[in-house]
């Protein structure tokens, strides 16, 4: 069962949201907030997976909220849901944190099926978007530093860029999960990069994705 909160303040959006995703038994919506404060006084003493905001609040910007949310539990994965527009802020939110952005439009099996992938994966990037991030290659090609990675952090960064969990990376390769991360920090310090979606970026800039 994946525990959700939505925070919106349109109180159409949260009184249809249970109902929207009410025929996947996966999805537990624990609770709607109105804005971040309830979100986050909720989530202190709640257990909560997927926080789904949409980005225009009242009393925080979205960095914020992803900030704010980090600092409560840094295993807990945000995603926007809302109307704004995705070339526009996808991206950034992504960087700054974000698992993935929705727009309003869509349909309930394609959030069902989004969510499902963001809590297995961490990330969520529809084939769409993969093919648009083609124009944001604009960062640092970092082959140059391709072969400062060992074989080892090679393998580990293939089975990231693939979806795999650090406790399935760790069975795979027969090593420690600690082990894991600890190449996962290596490769983003040799990369120069700070998050998953950079790494990602940055993998795809490899032709590993």
């Amino acid at each position: 069962m994946i525990n959700l909160l939505l925070i919106d303040p349109h109180p159409v959006v949260r009184c249809g949201f249970e109902n929207f995703l009410s025929e996947y038994n996966f999805l537990n919506v624990v609770h709607t907030a109105e804005n971040l404060a309830d979100g986050i006084a909720f989530t202190k003493s709640n257990p909560v997976d997927i926080v789904i905001s949409e980005m225009i609040l009242n009393d925080e910007s979205p960095v914020d909220l992803i900030h704010q949310i980090k600092n409560i539990n840094p295993e807990i994965n945000v995603i926007f849901f809302t109307a704004q527009d995705k070339d526009i802020y996808s991206i950034p939110l992504m960087r700054a944190g974000a698992i993935g952005f929705l727009s309003k439009n869509i349909k309930a099996c394609v959030m069902a099926d989004a969510i499902k992938k963001i809590d297995a994966y961490r990330l969520y990037i529809t084939n769409n978007f993969n093919n648009e991030l083609k124009l944001d290659l604009d960062i640092e090609k970092p082959r140059n530093r391709y072969g400062t990675l060992s074989s080892r952090e090679i393998e580990v960064l293939k089975y990231l860029t693939d979806g795999k969990r650090n406790i399935e990376i760790a069975e795979r390769l027969k090593i420690n999960q600690k082990t894991v991360n600890t190449y996962k920090n290596r490769m983003m310090h040799k990369l120069k990069v700070t998050n998953m979606f950079d790494l990602y970026i940055q993998a795809k800039n490899l032709n590993l994705v």
